[in-house]
């Protein structure tokens, strides 16, 4: 029986990718924002939802990590890692210094900074909702306009790509997250996400949290901080580390925090995901 899993769209944006690249034989239904993707999934409109987490130049999402810390039902199911590969997407022009307006998503604008201020000087950036949306309006628009994005939101529309790998770094990679109501089940190379929040102010505090992994050496992958909201000061950690949450060792290192926790709860358990290694490059 074939699954619903909800992403952020429109068709052609990278989160689309990467569902397809999760599930390309299920039902994917596209989405307009990480808000209704993620209560899609919830209220039962989908089985999963795919959205970005985080990003290796600009960080944690953080829309999507304060909607883990609050949702009450909602588990990391698996992981995808996908390379963020930009193309310049238009008519074919062969001068670029013609070119008069680019569109694209800010973010987008921001990893492509160098391409930009080399080729595009005299031409006006215009930020779109995604970089899908900027190549669809492409077709609308004249053509000394062209839009920055995805080769897939290309292909879709049908309109040529000028030029390919745009971005000013290779290694510009997102991290998405599945959501389900359901984690993963154990694989033997998982790992594992959970928030947790001290229930007072002391030195050692972080120490105390850390060294139980250390003891039963299980290595971090990441640890962040948001803040709570309730008063200066006061943050929520965000942990993930290699391991599953009913191994033996993860089970007893997080029966060792409790005590000095206010809020401890598991995010999810998930295979670890490594990029295909024909994308990896240095």
């Amino acid at each position: 029986m074939k699954k619903i899993v909800a992403f952020l769209g429109p068709p052609g944006t990278y989160t689309d990718q990467a569902s397809h690249n999760y599930a390309p034989n299920h039902i994917r239904v596209p989405y307009p924002s990480i808000k209704a993707v993620t209560e899609a999934m919830e209220k039962g409109k989908a089985d999963e939802c795919v959205v970005p987490i985080e990003n290796s130049l600009g960080g944690t999402i953080l829309e999507v990590a304060d909607h883990l810390i609050q949702a009450k039902k909602t588990l990391i199911k698996a992981e995808i890692l996908l390379r963020i590969d930009h193309c310049l997407i238009g008519e074919e022009i062969s001068n670029l210094s013609q070119i008069k307006v680019v569109k694209s998503k800010f973010e987008a604008f921001q990893q492509c900074k160098d391409f930009i201020d080399r080729y595009l000087t005299e031409a006006k950036l215009v930020s779109t909702s995604s970089t899908a949306a900027a190549v669809n309006e492409l077709k609308n628009d004249g053509k000394w306009t062209v839009a920055i994005g995805p080769k897939r939101s290309a292909e879709l529309a049908g309109i040529p790509i000028i030029k390919e790998h745009i971005q000013d770094k290779i290694n510009n990679i997102t991290r998405f997250v599945v959501l389900s109501k359901r984690d993963h089940e154990p694989t033997g190379k998982d790992k594992t996400s959970i928030i947790f929040e001290f229930g007072s102010d002391a030195p050692g505090l972080i120490y105390t949290a850390l060294k139980p992994f250390a003891e039963n050496n299980i290595n971090l992958t990441k640890i962040e901080s948001r803040p709570t909201g309730k008063s200066l000061g006061s943050y929520i950690f965000l942990l993930d580390f290699e391991g599953h949450k009913t191994d033996a060792k993860i089970s007893e290192t997080i029966k060792k925090l409790k005590p000095h926790m206010s809020k401890l709860k598991i995010l999810g358990s998930y295979p670890i995901t490594h990029l295909p290694k024909d994308t990896q490059k240095n």
